[in-house]
């Protein structure tokens, strides 16, 4: 049985093709193509199976689950289940919002670490999962042993609450630039760059992610500054999901600008986690783990695919 999962992102898109325990992998950026179809139609040429059958294709897009029709977001493309039975040789389609296949990359991943290890994590129960990459997802499954597929949310889109003066001040950087002001805007990797932005000042190009996070290593203050803010926000927010889910099977962080700035989060995001004054104590009763692993979108997607 032939089967094709993806993982779309704003920016790049990961396909996977499985034929049992066969699987190739292909990355592709997202600008060279006008649509998700010809990105598709480019990976079956690449690896020598256009025209052959495929009994399930799994998409995991950024953009509200629907059934039937996706409109992705930050990146101006249309995904329809229609037009991909027509074009494509496929018997089913299952559309997905591309974090619901994150969180079971992440539930199953075994690159993790607890970050609360007093926080035992129970066998039943909701788990909760969030991850910054391109944006700032978030899903969750009411019972971890009975979830065929986490829920997915937009829950990264709540509003980010300051909570000290430099919070404060970027907030208000952040609502002149853009107006709503969403968790998002700080926990991505957009984020880092704006806050390089802000940090900085100087009117120069913010660099990429991947570079501030370097710059960090590198004792760059101004980057050093920018991650640290990152990482108390995350901390911050991770803990309000402790407290709106009280989930026993726990917090889950993943993504991939979480897995680069792991180091910095081992060591301060506790800190911020419990800061909930009276709730700390509550707070303190959920455990959290830090999910290491890389491209969790696609293998999710691919457990998906193969009945997980």
């Amino acid at each position: 049985m032939n089967l094709l999962a993806a993982d779309i992102g704003a920016t790049n898109s990961r396909l996977a093709w499985v034929s049992g325990e066969e699987v190739r992998v292909g990355h592709y950026r997202n600008a060279d193509f006008s649509d998700l179809y010809q990105v598709i139609a480019r990976f079956l040429q690449d690896h020598s199976v256009a025209g052959a059958r495929i009994a399930r294709m799994v998409l995991a897009l950024p953009g509200p689950p629907d059934p039937g029709r996706v409109a992705l977001t930050n990146i101006d493309w249309l995904v329809e289940r229609g037009r991909l039975l027509e074009r494509f040789a496929v018997d089913e389609v299952l559309l997905l919002n591309d974090f619901q296949a994150a969180a079971v990359g992440a539930l199953y991943s075994e690159e993790r670490v607890g970050l609360n290890p007093s926080a035992p994590c129970a066998e039943r129960g909701t788990a909760v999962v969030t991850g910054a990459g391109t944006g700032l997802g978030m899903a969750w499954c009411p019972d971890i042993a009975a979830c065929e597929l986490p829920l997915a949310t937009e829950g990264g889109h709540v509003d980010f609450a300051p909570v000290d003066e430099t919070q404060y001040r970027l907030h208000a950087w952040l609502a002149r630039r853009y107006g709503h002001v969403s968790c998002e805007r700080v926990l991505s990797g957009q984020g880092l760059r704006d806050m390089y932005s802000h940090f900085g000042g100087n009117g120069e190009e913010a660099p990429q992610a991947a570079e501030i996070e370097a710059g960090a290593r590198a004792g760059d203050q101004t980057c050093e500054r920018v991650i640290r803010c990152f990482v108390s926000v995350l901390g911050q927010y991770a803990g309000n999901l402790a407290l709106q889910f009280n989930p026993p099977a726990g917090v889950h962080l993943c993504g991939g600008v979480v897995a680069h700035l792991s180091p910095w989060i081992e060591e301060g995001f506790m800190t911020h986690y419990l800061d909930k004054g009276r709730m700390r104590a509550q707070v303190g009763k959920i455990p959290v783990y830090l999910v290491k692993a890389r491209d969790i979108g696609l293998m999710g997607a691919i457990r998906i695919a193969r009945g997980r």
